[in-house]
């Protein structure tokens, strides 16, 4: 019982989820790539077809457009990456866009990015600069040899009246091509605050439900208090009278003095405990820390000798002063719980109490009980003390079991570590 407390199972259900996202994410960057070596594709095309020997341009600017294949196909590549750089790769695309006779697809691509990040003045600008690249890249395809614009309308030859009319529908085209873009990308900006909103709106009734069972918890709390002061601290006050009386009034009977004496001892140490359990009910942020710990298991032994029961204790703590105060005191509690059970379940039963361990490994608890012959029967109760010491057990990160053995006996087994994880 000396190895750690294993994890929840629930907990082996969390990465269950890590291969979906994974395949979602694979599937992005699947087609990022496409769109990238299609964007790549489509400037080596226009450079070629505005820079190679078909070209209608003068040689210098026909030179110019195969130079700028390079950077519009570096862009291109970068597209991959537009949701990490959108505002950087939009302003080099638009840039190219203006000058250079190229493809208008990253442009398009990049301001569905920049429309999903950007607001008021910044996206107009953006638009309006995409607008501005559509409409250049359209008038260059208009005075190309082959143009896809003139496709639309019986492919007219270039330089001709017809193919030249086409320059008044550019303007038109390029706000029907920009326009789907822009709209994709505000969508999916309102896609992506309507998510964020109903997080914070998840979040904000998962804090609410908490407060209100803190609330509950703290009324509760209080009412507790209240009841343990007035019913318990009231009746061992009687008793703690009663019992002082007796030990008065039986001067001459040692034997009655002193069980009188024992019980008035008890109960008036049981009324400092109940005060204490009070303050750290009514003021749990200040409440102090416990008074009993690993060094009082032995003074609980011997009060438990002295009531006349049989107990077999072997206590072997190295270095006691260095445990944890929380888990001294759950281990007092809990020894002293298991041994309650035992004379209170199983009457006239001896008790075999172990408790070893130190820094390395921790604590660990065993108090077994079983008849002696002629004993009663035995009889485990309603299982409230068991739930208490295995809650007590479990705030600290230990392991806690109780249950019958072979040898018809009774055992409480625990793990308590050294200092709570």
């Amino acid at each position: 019982m000396t190895a750690p407390p294993p994890r929840p199972s629930s907990w082996a259900t969390l990465p269950a989820a890590a291969p979906v996202r994974r395949a979602h994410r694979g599937w992005a960057r699947s087609g990022d790539i496409t769109l990238a070596v299609l964007c790549a594709l489509l400037a080596i095309s226009a450079g070629g077809q505005h820079g190679g020997s078909q070209s209608l341009l003068p040689a210098p600017l026909a030179t110019f457009a195969m130079v700028g294949v390079f950077p519009m196909i570096a862009v291109s590549v970068l597209i991959v990456w537009r949701h990490r750089w959108p505002i950087a790769l939009s302003i080099a695309a638009i840039c190219l866009t203006l000058v250079v006779p190229t493809t208008l697809l990253p442009v398009l691509i990049l301001v569905a990015a920049t429309s999903a990040v950007t607001i008021g003045w910044t996206r107009w600008a953006f638009i309006l600069g995409t607008y501005a690249a559509a409409v250049s890249s359209l008038a260059w395809d208009v005075f190309a040899r082959t143009s896809l614009l003139s496709a639309f309308v019986n492919s007219p030859a270039a330089g001709t009246p017809a193919r030249l009319g086409l320059l008044w529908a550019v303007p038109v085209v390029a706000a029907m091509l920009v326009a789907p873009f822009v709209a994709y990308g505000i969508a999916r900006r309102l896609r992506i605050e309507r998510d964020t909103a109903q997080h914070g709106t998840a979040a904000a009734t998962r804090n609410v439900a908490a407060l209100e069972r803190t609330v509950e918890v703290e009324r509760q709390r209080q009412e507790i208090a209240r009841e343990l002061h007035d019913t318990l601290a009231a009746r061992l006050s009687q008793i703690s009278l009663h019992a002082g009386a007796l030990e008065l009034s039986a001067a001459g009977d040692e034997r009655t003095a002193t069980a009188a004496r024992a019980v008035r001892e008890s109960a008036q140490s049981s009324m400092d405990d109940l005060h204490q359990v009070v303050r750290a009910l009514r003021h749990p942020e200040s409440a102090t820390s416990t008074n009993t710990g690993l060094s009082d298991l032995a003074g609980l032994v011997d009060d438990v000798l002295r009531d006349g029961t049989d107990i077999r204790a072997q206590l072997l703590i190295t270095d006691p002063s260095s445990c944890d105060p929380r888990v001294a005191h759950s281990s007092y509690r809990l020894v002293q719980e298991a041994v309650s059970n035992a004379r209170h379940h199983t009457p006239g039963a001896s008790i075999f109490l172990d408790l070893r361990g130190g820094p390395q490994t921790g604590l660990t608890i065993s108090v077994t009980s079983w008849l002696v012959p002629g004993g009663h029967a035995l009889h485990l109760g309603g299982g409230h003390g068991l739930a208490g010491m295995s809650e007590r057990v479990g705030l600290v990160g230990g392991r806690f079991q109780a249950g019958a053995t072979a040898e018809s006996a009774f055992a409480v087994l625990a793990w308590l570590p050294w200092s709570p994880r």
